[in-house]
C-alpha cells in the first residue's frame, strides 16, 4: 500500500512513468511529497557529483538546471507562469481563473519564467563546492515539495478542481505530522550547515505563507497553480540564500 502511494506520487511529480497513477491515491499520499523530493534530490545530487568533475561555470549550471526542470516535466514551472499571469490580470476571481487555465502563457508568465530559469542557472553556477552543491540540491528539492504540503494544510481552495482533493486530504493532522518528520530527518542528514538549514526553513515558511495570503486576496484561495508555483519559488529562494553561507 505504501509502495503504491510512493509510486503514484513519484509519477505525479516527475516524468518517471509508473503503473500506478490514480489522482485520488496521489492526493491521499501528498504527505509523502518531501520523501519524493528527497529521492529526486539524491538522484540529481549523484548526477551532479559526476558532472562537477567534467563541466564548470555556466555550462554546469545550465545542465543541472535543465535536469532539475526536465525531471519534473516543467509541470510546476508552468504553474509559476500561470500564477504570474493570474496576478497581473485585473478582474473577477472567475476571470482570473479563466486566464490561469488558458494553455497559452501570457507576457507576465513568459517574463517570470525566463527570469526564473536564468536566475537558477546563475545560482547553481555560483556553488563552487561539490559537497555543498549536492546538499543544496537535496535540501532544495525536499523543502520545495514540503512547501506544497504546508500550503494545502493551511489553505483553502480557490475553486473546484484537482487542488480541492489535495487540500482536503492534507487537513489530516497525522499525515501532516509524518510529512514534518520526513522533512526533519532529511534536513538533519543532508544539511551541510546548521544556520543555512534554519535560514532555509524560515525562508520556505515565509514564502509559502506570503503566497498563500496573496492568493487568498487575489483569487479567494489557493489553486493548483499557486501550489505548484510555491514549489518553484521556494526552491529558487533556497538556492539564493546559500550565497550567505
Amino acid at each position: 500500500m505504501v509502495f503504491n502511494g510512493i509510486s503514484s506520487v513519484l509519477s505525479f511529480l516527475t516524468i518517471i512513468p509508473t503503473k500506478s497513477y490514480d489522482i485520488t491515491i496521489i492526493a491521499q499520499n501528498m504527505y509523502l511529497f518531501p520523501l519524493i523530493g528527497l529521492i529526486i534530490g539524491l538522484a540529481i545530487g549523484i548526477l551532479s557529483f559526476f558532472l562537477f568533475s567534467i563541466f564548470e561555470g555556466f555550462l554546469l549550471g545550465f545542465i543541472i538546471t535543465a535536469v532539475i526542470m526536465g525531471i519534473t516535466g516543467l509541470h510546476h514551472s508552468d504553474a509559476l507562469a500561470d500564477l504570474a499571469d493570474g496576478l497581473m490580470v485585473k478582474g473577477s476571481f472567475e476571470f482570473k481563473h479563466k486566464v490561469m487555465s488558458d494553455p497559452r502563457i501570457g507576457t507576465a508568465g513568459t517574463v517570470v519564467l525566463i527570469f526564473y530559469i536564468i536566475g537558477m542557472i546563475i545560482l547553481v553556477t555560483s556553488i563552487d563546492d561539490k559537497s555543498k552543491l549536492i546538499s543544496v540540491i537535496i535540501i532544495g528539492e525536499v523543502l520545495s515539495r514540503y512547501s506544497m504540503v504546508l500550503q494545502c494544510y493551511l489553505g483553502k481552495s480557490a475553486w473546484k478542481g484537482m487542488n480541492s482533493l489535495f487540500i482536503k486530504e492534507m487537513k489530516n493532522k497525522k499525515k501532516f505530522l509524518v510529512s514534518n518528520l520526513i522533512l526533519l530527518i532529511s534536513l538533519i542528514i543532508f544539511g551541510y550547515n546548521f544556520y543555512y538549514i534554519i535560514a532555509c526553513l524560515i525562508t520556505m515558511l515565509s514564502s509559502s505563507i506570503i503566497l498563500l495570503l496573496i492568493a487568498n486576496r487575489s483569487f479567494g484561495g489557493i489553486s493548483g497553480d499557486t501550489i505548484g508555483a510555491t514549489n518553484e519559488i521556494s526552491r529558487f529562494l533556497i538556492y539564493l540564500i546559500h550565497i550567505n553561507f
